[in-house]
């Protein structure tokens, strides 16, 4: 009866891990979902704009550390971050848009000046300077479009912003489907990151390369890695040299010596040569380890 608990007790106790995993796992998924859209409208509205990336940053590493460990977390932690710019960057155009429809005023407008940028790749963009036909200058920076489409003297109709803080646009610019689109696409990549990271926790657990923090106490610890090599040198599965190997990633903090003398007590002898990383344990042994 005893021993049927103590078998069980570490299947038991994965599940328990596994489903801690699963909440911090959604945990992170939300903290992301929040924090792209945080930074968007924090920016807009409070300003802080440094502040608040720090902020999500440091969050972001720490619930990415602790979801997959160090390595695995800082490595999503850059490729995360990296996409959560993205979609800011999408979506500030997106929440441009929005307050623009919803704060904007349809008028008819005058061409006064057209001037042309060209990038340093060869990429065209044109402004224009415009006036409502009473002479006022409408608010905001200038039109911007990526082709020529009006010319000087030309009347247009536009939505500006009587807060003169985004630029006017054509009725047809201001639709955000598009980059809410856009945005929501790279915050989806961003939630399967999240999901890789617990994923990649997954497999360490069971290779055995789990983070010290992660893991169980030591004794525990030791006690289940001691029963389940026991185990696999019981089931006597040799290949064709005549050796049970074993790698020694599913048994950290074990070492080969302690491996030797539990491979004596079942019966067996641990092999010290040419074991290319590998633990080898067989009925005999070239060099047995001591």
């Amino acid at each position: 009866m005893s021993d049927t608990a103590a078998q069980d007790s570490p299947q038991q106790s994965s599940r328990r891990s596994t489903a801690s995993q699963a909440w911090l796992a959604a945990a992170t998924g939300c903290y992301v979902l929040a924090g792209t859209v945080g930074v968007v409208v924090g920016a807009h509205t409070i300003g802080l704009t440094p502040l608040l990336w720090v902020i999500y940053a440091v969050g972001l590493l720490l619930l990415l550390a602790r979801l997959g460990g160090t390595e695995t977390g800082c490595s999503a932690t850059v490729f995360v971050l990296l996409l959560t710019g993205l979609a800011y960057y999408i979506g500030s155009g997106a929440w441009d848009d929005l307050v623009l429809q919803q704060r904007g005023r349809t008028v008819q407008a005058v061409v006064l000046k057209e001037r042309l940028e060209t990038g340093s790749r060869g990429d065209k963009t044109w402004y224009y300077k415009l006036t409502q036909r009473d002479g006022i200058t409408v608010p905001g920076p200038e039109l911007k479009t990526d082709s020529r489409r009006f010319h000087v003297g030309q009347t247009i109709t536009v939505v500006e912003d009587p807060d003169g803080k985004l630029a006017p646009q054509t009725p047809g610019q201001t639709s955000s489907s598009g980059d809410l689109l856009g945005a929501g696409g790279a915050v989806a990549v961003c939630l399967a990151a999240v999901g890789w990271t617990a994923l990649r926790w997954r497999r360490g657990e069971e290779e055995g390369t789990v983070p010290f923090w992660k893991r169980k106490p030591t004794e525990v610890l030791s006690a289940d890695q001691e029963q389940r090599l026991r185990e696999v040198l019981r089931a006597r599965e040799f290949d064709r040299r005549g050796y049970v190997k074993v790698s020694p990633g599913g048994y950290p903090g074990m070492t080969y010596q302690r491996a030797a003398q539990i491979a004596r007590e079942e019966g067996l002898h641990a092999e010290a040569f040419g074991n290319r990383g590998s633990w080898r344990f067989g009925e005999k042994a070239v060099e047995e380890v001591e």
